[in-house]
């Protein structure tokens, strides 16, 4: 996702090293054409999932980016909707009240198709974790919809399934009760029982599955060990948890101010945010913001060695 000349973000398709981009959403009929974005493909390749702002809404305008709360990812005003991998037609999923605190956001299908997971904001300002059936015939919709609050009435975020599509990782608040401590979980979707997989304050967010020859890993976004910045405001960088909390490690050094780190990044901290696993699991695209104000940055390839 990108926005386009007026600032309104758009979904795009390009190859892996970012070639043969595409707006693909440019004219897609019945799609609202104001914010879009938070995508994510269905197994199959034949759809996208994406939240896109409501057409009837306006809000202030700030840093460059028109109708901010609505920005991709913060989920307010925005309905779920689904796409041809071409763009050519769409279904709306959700029709959520066009209420200023509810919305839905960041949405992902379980590695059969079949299930679809998101998080819904509420009027009271907590979040619920949906899960859906994905039905395609005679047009998509979804069925079934069940609502899982593991911890309470908190904040919650859907990462990805477990490649059996047994379980659901996500992020929450739910026993720090602050955002910016939130920690990663993976539930079992049959009993709604979640289990913990990070620990301390740090700020943990936006797990991922990696299915290796060796089972599941979990990568995630944190700040454990970052340097701190402007307004104490850290960097973060991608660590990797099993899914039973063992094997915690790190990933990348990008916060890392040491002599002999190619990786550092010498200006203000940077935060290393959410990734794209390829399908054999050996490299992953991991999105990159260098300005969070702004809601500015870019995509890096990243390669897996598995030892």
């Amino acid at each position: 996702m990108a926005p386009d000349d007026q600032g309104f973000y758009r979904v795009f398709t390009a190859a892996p090293n970012g070639a043969e981009r595409r707006d693909i959403t440019a004219n897609t009929p019945g799609l609202p054409h104001k914010h879009q974005g938070m995508q994510y493909w269905h197994p199959s390749g034949r759809y996208i999932v994406l939240g896109a702002e409501k057409p009837d809404w306006k809000d202030i305008k700030l840093f460059g980016n028109p109708d901010y709360g609505a920005l991709p990812g913060f989920g307010t005003h925005n309905d779920l909707w689904l796409i041809t991998a071409d763009g050519r037609r769409a279904w709306k999923l959700t029709d959520e009240p066009n209420i200023k605190t509810e919305g839905e956001l960041l949405a992902v299908f379980s590695p059969d198709g079949r299930h679809l997971a998101w998080s819904s904001r509420q009027r009271d300002k907590t979040y619920i974790i949906k899960v859906a059936d994905f039905v395609e015939a005679p047009d998509p919709h979804l069925a079934n919809i069940r609502e899982f609050t593991p911890g309470g009435r908190y904040y919650y975020e859907p990462g990805s399934f477990t490649s059996d599509g047994r379980s659901l990782t996500y992020s929450s608040d739910q026993d720090t009760h602050s955002f910016w401590q939130s920690q990663v979980y993976i539930m079992d979707l049959s009993s709604g029982v979640s289990k913990r997989l990070t620990q301390g304050t740090a700020y943990n967010e936006h797990p991922t599955v990696v299915r290796t020859p060796a089972g599941d890993w979990i990568i995630y976004m944190s700040d454990r060990e970052e340097r701190r910045g402007f307004l104490h405001m850290p960097g973060t960088d991608w660590w990797a948890v099993r899914p039973d909390g063992t094997g915690t490690k790190r990933l990348s050094l990008m916060n890392v101010l040491r002599a002999g780190n190619p990786e550092a990044f010498e200006g203000s901290p940077i935060t290393a945010i959410t990734v794209a696993v390829s399908p054999r699991g050996d490299y992953m695209l991991g999105d990159v913001q260098d300005s969070l104000v702004h809601q500015t940055g870019y995509s890096m390839e990243v390669h897996f060695t598995c030892h």
